[in-house]
């Protein structure tokens, strides 16, 4: 949530997410009507909602909640939110200019399923643009993603083999960030691959959903130190200390698909 920002790990998280929308807005067509799926706290679909190449824009997403608190913060004649069922998108075929779903797929046991979906709803020569977190620097070959919430992570030949599924127009490319937020970013991986390995028995599967961001946070502190610089992240850091790659794609904090609808 934009508003709180305990570090400066969480802030850079927050920055790459919102350079994924600026990346977008860029990409729209003028008079557009957009899909975001997996819209979360509804952040970046607000705003989206304030360019004026956006004719329409709606929310999709599975938490009832968080459309909920989403609709209640962003007011706008063009912007709304929805519930759907995590399986189909309640929209007829041919629908939409642009859909957009960032951070999303890697939380999806059937991918396959959610590009149908995102295929269905697009216009003819509609664009698809999605982002996901790159596993090449996250984890080891065959390691299982150690976010209790994703499914799968993917590399760059992966996803673009999972995207061909749907859409013969694909192109992967990555975002990166400069050498001081990618230097942090590593570390960060690298904190959190310590704090499993402080678990090898994977007893974590046996705590309570609620208590795991209390027992993390804890855990985080033992393998965390205190930098001085981190009191002024807010200042220091924004998003064109990100940009976007086509080569070296190993490199990326994030893959970045754009598709096209034939």
């Amino acid at each position: 949530m934009p508003e709180k920002f305990e570090s400066k790990e969480e802030y850079l998280i927050y920055l790459c997410h919102l350079f994924a929308y600026e990346f977008a807005e860029e990409k729209l067509p003028p008079n557009c009507r957009v899909l975001e799926v997996g819209s979360g706290e509804g952040y970046g679909t607000n705003k989206l909602s304030k360019s004026n190449k956006v004719k329409e824009i709606i929310g999709l997403d599975v938490d009832f909640n968080s459309i909920k608190k989403a609709s209640n913060k962003y007011k706008s004649s063009r912007l709304s939110f929805r519930h759907y069922n995590g399986k189909t998108f309640p929209f007829k075929e041919n629908c939409f200019d642009v859909v957009i779903s960032f951070q999303v797929i890697e939380h999806i046991q059937d991918d396959i399923n959610y590009l149908h979906e995102v295929y269905r709803v697009l216009k003819k020569n509609g664009i698809f643009i999605l982002t996901t977190p790159n596993r090449t620097y996250r984890l080891k070959p065959g390691q299982k993603p150690w976010n209790r919430f994703h499914v799968r992570e993917y590399d760059s030949k992966t996803l673009k083999k999972v995207l061909a599924c749907r859409f013969e127009n694909a192109e992967i490319l990555g975002v990166r960030g400069n050498d001081e937020v990618q230097k942090i970013e590593i570390e960060r991986v690298r904190k959190n691959l310590q704090l499993i390995s402080l678990d090898p028995l994977n007893l974590r599967k046996l705590v309570p959903e609620s208590m795991k961001p209390f027992i993390i946070k804890i855990l985080r502190g033992l393998v965390t130190k205190k930098d001085s610089k981190s009191e002024n992240f807010l200042s220091r850091y924004n998003t064109k200390q990100y940009y976007v790659i086509k080569d070296n794609l190993d490199n990326s904090i994030d893959l970045l698909g754009v598709c096209k609808k034939n």
